[in-house]
């Protein structure tokens, strides 16, 4: 379903371009006639100046400034709300949504709709990527529900990986900028960016990336951040550890596109993704540790997917990141199992999925293992390691509950591994196991 916003511009646009009439357009939408048609007609009225045509340096900072006032404002009405003027809230909601509305409204129509629709392609460094971020800003300012805020980040999350895929798809370019430049200036304000980390000489490949990386990362913040505001904020944290998931398949295929010099910083997004992915699980588990377990498993095999991936490819770093991520959600699997007895849940299932899942993650291992070189056969044997170390953690805890059933006390290791190499882990998993438990 359109949004508000873009039923109105859209309307606009006909109605200029003579493929409807005023009438026409609000019998579209006759539950939105009331709050359109005083909108509409102020929108059409505005003229185009015959003779004045401000810069875009002008252009930049008015809007910037606007924004500015707007986010200022806004925090201050929230701020110095009495508990008589949050009883008219709902009031106060409509009211401020029609004069957001009609803000976007004047402001596209004061910078151009072909502007404002031009500048979605746009990428960091680009002279209209802060026109970009300015309608991204003014999207949230006109969003009021808290699940649809959560879905309005994951898609400008999703942007930010679409300007990854152009940016290392496309040739090294350079563009100068100066340290004042108002576009530089919002760029920087909008993705909480300091000003005096950018370079005067910044739009290289690689600070294309770094640029649009700290976008994705500040996207997923506010989405993880909003979802705790939604009464049901377990749906959508799940939204969002789901969206992570297959934000790290496209993130793979960026980083396989990446030249060398720019590949760490795609592979530092990812870290970005699966930092998300954890915080977001972690607040889920608090409600429904089993779903957040089953996600988190999901994350799990979707890495062991990409190790086998970059077997084929014969890049052991490959290889060697996608089984530090694995380590990571494994570890992160005994956490939400630990911090559930902690709270005095039930985690007889948690641990149960935890141990099954090892037979599975050992045999995908175990086949990389004897297809790695001997230089990352190590970092395979660590991987194991963990896999073990789980396994026992897992095992302990449904000793502890008497339901260990027919899952077996040491997992069987793959064939792959010499004999000397498997007493080496399981001596390390028997090491570590039991540490921490609850």
């Amino acid at each position: 379903m359109k949004k508000a916003e873009e039923i109105l511009v859209q309307c606009i646009e006909d109605i200029k371009a003579g493929r409807t009439s005023l009438e026409n357009c609000l019998d579209r939408y006759p539950d939105m006639r009331r709050d359109m048609e005083p909108l509409l007609k102020v929108a059409l009225s505005i003229k185009k100046p015959a003779d004045i045509c401000p810069s875009d340096e002008f252009k930049v900072r008015a809007r910037g400034n606007l924004m500015k006032h707007i986010q200022t404002s806004h925090s201050g009405e929230k701020a110095m709300r009495s508990p008589s003027q949050a009883a008219r809230h709902g009031w106060y909601t409509g009211w401020s949504r029609a004069v957001a509305i009609a803000v976007v409204v004047i402001i596209t129509m004061s910078a151009g709709i072909g502007t404002a629709y031009a500048s979605q392609s746009s990428l960091p460094g680009d002279t209209l990527y802060s026109v970009k971020l300015g309608t991204e800003q003014l999207r949230r300012i006109i969003t009021f529900d808290d699940a649809t805020e959560v879905e309005l980040e994951l898609k400008f999350a999703s942007t930010r990986l679409d300007e990854l895929e152009k940016i290392v798809s496309t040739p090294t370019t350079q563009t100068t900028m100066t340290t004042d430049s108002n576009d530089m200036i919002l760029t920087a304000s909008i993705i909480n960016i300091p000003l005096n980390e950018l370079k005067k000489t910044y739009i290289t490949q690689s600070d294309r990336i770094v640029v649009a990386v700290a976008g994705y990362e500040r996207n997923l913040n506010l989405a993880i951040a909003k979802s705790e505001k939604v009464r049901d904020g377990e749906t959508s944290l799940e939204t969002v550890a789901l969206a992570i998931i297959s934000h790290l398949e496209r993130l793979d295929g960026i980083e396989s596109m990446a030249s060398e010099s720019t590949r760490e910083a795609i592979t530092n997004s990812k870290e970005v993704a699966i930092n998300n992915h954890i915080s977001a699980l972690q607040n889920m588990a608090k409600v429904n540790p089993l779903r957040a377990t089953e996600v988190n498993l999901q994350a799990i095999q979707g890495r062991l997917n990409r190790a086998e991936a970059e077997v084929t490819k014969g890049n052991g770093k490959g290889v060697e990141d996608a089984l530090w991520d694995y380590e990571k959600l494994r570890r992160f699997g005994e956490e939400i199992s630990d911090s559930a007895g902690i709270r005095g849940q039930d985690t007889k299932v948690i641990d149960e999925m935890n141990a099954r899942s090892t037979t599975s993650h050992l045999g995908i291992l175990g086949s990389i293992y004897g297809k790695v070189s001997p230089e990352t056969k190590g970092v395979v044997e660590q991987s194991i390691g963990v896999a073990v170390e789980a396994h026992g953690q897992a095992i302990q805890g449904l000793q502890q509950q008497g339901a260990q059933g027919n899952i077996p006390t040491e997992p069987s290791l793959p064939d792959d591994i010499p004999d000397d190499v498997k007493k080496n882990i399981k001596e390390s998993g028997s090491n570590n196991s039991g540490n921490g438990r609850r």
